[in-house]
């Protein structure tokens, strides 16, 4: 009687096995390889920011956005994995963007900017700009997320997107599209004054 019993659990236990096995395996396919870099969507308004603004005061490195008719500021951060992972080239080509195009490096300490930038040859490139504690970009635009794109309009910024992968720069809404640089909030508030008018 016993043999039996224990026959029935052994029995019981190798099916359960192959059940985990065939769940694992089910898991397996369905989630992707952590080496592998996942389509990305479009970049994300950021809400926050301060459209409209004209800094008085720009840094030296920057005068090329500056004046440029139409420019593109990308802002990455030195503590900043994906930051480091769009820098390196991992997710492709920065080329996406219509030049000028320039790279803030946020940071605790210029040293500290100045080694990401030596990791990161991909953003010799471009113009740079080592911003000490994220300070510049803070205090003028309201943007304080990377990696982040701004897009400027003769100095003045346009709009502000985050995104995490170089492609999804080519997502970037353009010039020409009517609302591609309204934020979700002005959005909404956009379709609320729209319907009460009806």
């Amino acid at each position: 009687m016993v043999l039996v019993v224990l026959g029935v659990a052994v029995f019981a236990l190798a099916l359960a096995v192959v059940g985990l096995f065939a769940m694992m395996g089910e898991l397996a396919a369905r989630v992707s390889d952590p080496g592998q870099v996942a389509p990305d969507f479009a970049p994300q308004p950021i809400e926050e920011a301060r459209l409209g603004a004209a800094p008085a005061d720009w840094p030296a490195e920057l005068a090329t956005v500056r004046d440029a008719e139409r420019a593109h500021l990308l802002v990455f951060s030195s503590i900043c994995a994906t930051c480091a992972r769009i820098a390196s080239g991992a997710t492709g080509p920065l080329d996406g963007l219509q030049p000028p195009v320039a790279v803030v490096i946020s940071c605790p300490a210029p040293e500290v900017g100045a080694d990401f930038l030596a990791k990161h040859p991909l953003l010799g490139d471009y113009p740079q700009f080592v911003d000490v504690d994220g300070a510049w970009v803070a205090d003028n635009f309201h943007v304080g997320i990377t990696p982040s794109v701004l897009v400027f309009e003769s100095g003045t910024l346009r709009s502000a997107h985050i995104f995490t992968d170089a492609t999804a720069l080519s997502n970037l809404p353009g010039p020409d599209t009517e609302d591609a640089h309204v934020h979700p909030a002005k959005a909404n508030t956009l379709q609320a004054k729209a319907a009460g008018a009806r």
